[in-house]
């Protein structure tokens, strides 16, 4: 199921069998025109799925502000014009839409600004804690961010249960060079320095520091840099990073910067409806 049904079915659980309200109190064919107005200030996204969703239910749109630009109190994103009872059907998802990944959106591009004044070279990432995975992905995308993994086929990643069940990084290492496609990077999760260099001596391509303390995370570095394999690799630092600590991560000499509240923990940008009666 691709982004176009998926929100198409979120609308349509939204509506049920019809809007009772809107039957009952808005004349049937009744037209109205509208704007959907950002409420506070933002980087704006999802104005191409909003503009499906009402584009789906036969009302006219008119995208006016393009996703990855900033946005500000009172700026208009979009017009939209038609059925009366239409319009109210689709508002809801519409604006949940727009809300949700301009929120991510800003929050990315908060957290890439953060990091990249002390660290020019870090990139900032996701996780799958996502809601509307392509969506939550695409939203972080256009605030500046990697989406990392798409989905489970994207890449291996050894995760600590993964470590846990099969009892080192080595075997774990080993078999996944065995049974991945080479067009596969292998990414493991270690919590110190002694694993992280085990790691990337035994093949991975990414090695992710894992709610490793910033104590580890610098003996970490400097055994792989010791070691001549820094540069053989990929280091990504994940756990417990946000807005508040993420300068502090990147002062290290990592990659990237992965962060599951990107999406898990987002706030929602402020955006409502604006109808343009008698205009």
């Amino acid at each position: 199921m691709g982004w176009r049904e998926i929100i198409l079915e979120i609308m349509r659980e939204d509506i049920g069998f019809r809007d009772i309200t809107t039957a009952a109190v808005i004349p049937k064919n009744m037209e109205l025109r509208a704007e959907i107005v950002a409420g506070e200030e933002g980087i704006c996204a999802g104005v191409e799925e909003a503009a499906h969703i009402l584009k789906s239910n036969m009302l006219t749109v008119k995208e006016i502000m393009k996703e990855g630009t900033q946005m500000k109190e009172g700026n208009v994103l979009l017009e939209v014009s038609g059925n009366s009872r239409r319009l109210f059907e689709a508002e809801r998802t519409a604006l949940n839409i727009i809300q949700r990944m301009s929120g991510i959106a800003t929050m990315t591009n908060n957290a890439v600004r953060i990091a990249t004044k002390v660290n020019p070279k870090v990139k900032i990432t996701c996780t799958r804690k996502t809601v509307l995975g392509y969506l939550d992905k695409k939203s972080v995308e256009i605030g500046g961010g990697d989406p990392e993994r798409w989905r489970l086929d994207d890449e291996v990643l050894i995760k600590r249960n993964h470590l846990r069940v099969v009892g080192s990084v080595e075997e774990c290492l080993s078999r996944a060079k065995a049974h991945a496609s080479f067009t596969k990077r292998i990414c493991i999760e270690v919590n110190n320095a002694n694993d992280a260099l085990e790691a990337a001596k035994n093949g991975a391509d990414v090695v992710m520091f894992d709610n490793m303390p910033h104590d580890e995370i610098n003996k970490a570095s400097k055994m792989l840099k010791d070691s001549g394999l820094r540069e053989k690799i990929i280091v990504e630092v994940s756990g417990g990073i946000t807005l508040d600590n993420i300068e502090e991560y990147a002062k290290h000499d990592v990659d990237y910067i992965s962060m599951g509240c990107l999406t898990h923990s987002v706030k929602a940008v402020d955006v409502s409806l604006r109808l343009l009666l008698g205009e």
